[in-house]
């Protein structure tokens, strides 16, 4: 499950966060290297909600399916981990990688932040780390 040897350098992308990017395009990517993250990965289970959401055909159906061919530019962690829902399984495989959470969603951030997983959050279509 292991990405690299340096897992304060990976940051994973949560479902919101590409939606989001997919709704009002910016560069994750290059958001992601200009904080200082040399890997960017999307959990199989955040593509599986993605998926899940792309089946419907309303506006936010939409976005999931562009932002599944954003998540295609980043690697994929085919993690098996435990979770009642997306959030949890998210907490609990940084917890456990020692790595940071990039997430539009505002609950997300208050439950990593309180776990003390480094939280990267979006302002202004530009990635912020509120803990300095």
């Amino acid at each position: 499950m292991v990405l690299s040897s340096d897992n304060k350098r990976l940051v994973i992308l949560d479902t919101n966060i590409l939606i989001y990017s997919a709704s009002k395009p910016f560069n994750l990517e290059s958001e992601m290297r200009r904080m200082g993250f040399s890997s960017v990965a999307v959990p199989s289970f955040v593509l599986d909600e993605l998926s899940s959401i792309g089946r419907s055909f309303n506006k936010r159906g939409k976005f999931a399916r562009l932002a599944l061919q954003i998540a295609q530019h980043f690697d994929t962690i085919g993690a098996a981990v435990e979770g009642a829902d997306v959030d949890e399984k998210i907490l609990r495989l940084a917890k456990e990688m020692g790595c940071a959470v990039a997430t539009a969603d505002a609950a997300l951030r208050r439950r990593l932040a309180s776990e003390g997983i480094r939280v990267l959050l979006l302002k202004d279509r530009m990635i912020i780390d509120p803990s300095g």
